[in-house]
């Protein structure tokens, strides 16, 4: 069921979410399918959905920096970076906080991997939820990411909702760096280019 960004339909996602639902959105690199963070039982069904491996971990997106800081510890380079590239097609893997109620899935070796997607219907979801949402490509484990609403019911169907902001996406995913080590590991570059992050430290760490 694909739905138009209308005030009421984002209401209604927003309900459908916090009841533990599954649903399908669009983001400012490729369509996304998620839930709610916290939710082992609905991020069960996205593995079981996209054929994924439950050892693969999954992305988080979040409304803001706030929100961020109340789930993963950030040092005084992610701030830089969280400043500079978003919103943004940038995913930082970052340390998770200690007591956390985000679900084991998303988290590997006390690390989550966390963004600030730059689309405006997306970002209205999340800061109404107030939580991370689950955000994994999509797709069919394997298989290139939906950029549009229609391929994404051809592959999961009428069933799900899904939510169509019109917004223009990319197409390419998001770039993906860890840095909880001393040395920054470049993991995926995506949207954006690793020398664009490595020039903007260089410049602000010299």
């Amino acid at each position: 069921m694909i739905l138009k960004p209308t005030n009421e339909n984002i209401r209604l996602i927003t309900e459908k979410l916090l009841n533990g639902d599954v649903i399908i959105f669009p983001t400012d690199t490729v369509f996304g399918i998620g839930c709610i963070a916290t939710n082992t039982k609905a991020i069960e069904k996205i593995y079981k959905l996209k054929g994924r491996e439950k050892t693969k971990s999954l992305l988080l997106n979040v409304a803001n920096i706030t929100t961020i800081k109340k789930f993963a510890k950030v040092s005084k380079l992610d701030n830089l970076l969280i400043k500079k590239f978003m919103p943004g097609a940038l995913s930082l893997i970052l340390n998770v906080k200690n007591q956390t109620p985000l679900s084991h899935y998303v988290i590997k070796d006390n690390k989550v991997g966390i963004r600030i997607p730059n689309n405006q219907t997306l970002l209205k979801i999340l800061k109404k939820i107030k939580l991370p949402l689950i955000s994994s490509s999509c797709n069919l484990s394997g298989k290139p990411a939906c950029i549009n609403a229609k391929d994404a019911e051809k592959i999961f169907g009428k069933d799900i909702i899904i939510l169509d902001s019109y917004e223009k996406l990319s197409g390419l995913s998001s770039t993906i760096i860890d840095t909880t080590e001393k040395e920054i590991k470049y993991i995926r570059e995506g949207k954006i280019k690793f020398k664009e992050i490595k020039k903007i430290i260089s410049q602000s760490f010299q």
